[in-house]
């Protein structure tokens, strides 16, 4: 009886890891389709460079996608849009190459970011609010030895990136209230930041949202073929 059951347990284990692996080799790599509610524009300014992001959110969606218009400008021929899908975990380029559509898949390797780092040595302070296109925005300052960050966010925009990336559990400021993480941890979204680094000012940067529109724009992943599939022969 013993031998028998063995036997059984094998069987079904081999049956099990068997439609395992077949489910794993026909799962799909990348979603069908990616719609978009909303464009996040954020113009990123330095000492001597300005560069714009187009930002494209779904609300509650676990994927944004985003195009650099410095990138596709210039470039006659060629349009680049990309998206991070962090439920497939997969980056996925968007290309209009000489009038051919091509995607590009990398996997994504989540784990290796790390959301461990050890803030324990800012200190932050909640200071006053202002308007920002039309959204209430709270600020706060975070500085330590080396930097000093405002910041000003807001919880009244319809959309943000909490869905797709996961903050960690961080070693918290000094200061820092946890009444914050309630207020924001769904539907924050950064409006303003001004980077100050106290060491080296050359690499002092701000960062302003300029835009926050409604939009319709989707992606069809049917409708893009691999690059050799595109230009081999």
């Amino acid at each position: 009886m013993k031998t028998i059951l063995s036997r059984a347990f094998l069987c079904l284990t081999f049956l099990f890891s068997s439609s395992l692996l077949l489910a794993q080799k026909n799962q799909k790599e990348i979603q069908d389709v990616y719609d978009f509610d909303y464009t996040y524009k954020l113009k990123m300014a330095t000492k001597k460079d300005e560069v714009q992001f187009d930002y494209y959110l779904k609300k509650d969606a676990d994927y944004f996608g985003f195009l650099l218009p410095m990138i596709n400008n210039g470039q006659e021929g060629m349009e680049i849009f990309t998206v991070m899908d962090n439920n497939y975990k997969v980056s996925a380029m968007f290309m209009e190459i000489a009038g051919r559509k091509i995607l590009q898949k990398t996997k994504l390797k989540l784990d290796d970011i790390k959301t461990d780092e050890d803030n324990s040595n800012f200190t932050i302070k909640e200071i006053g609010s202002k308007n920002i296109l039309g959204y209430n925005c709270q600020g706060f300052i975070a500085e330590d030895k080396d930097s000093h960050i405002t910041i000003y966010i807001t919880n009244e925009a319809p959309i943000s990136f909490n869905k797709v990336w996961d903050t960690g559990k961080n070693k918290m400021p000094k200061g820092f209230d946890p009444a914050w993480v309630k207020k924001y941890s769904k539907s924050g979204l950064v409006m303003e930041m001004h980077y100050v680094d106290k060491k080296k000012p050359k690499n002092n940067t701000s960062m302003n949202c300029i835009g926050l529109d409604k939009t319709d724009f989707s992606i069809n992943t049917s409708d893009y073929g691999s690059m050799l599939g595109a230009f081999g022969r």
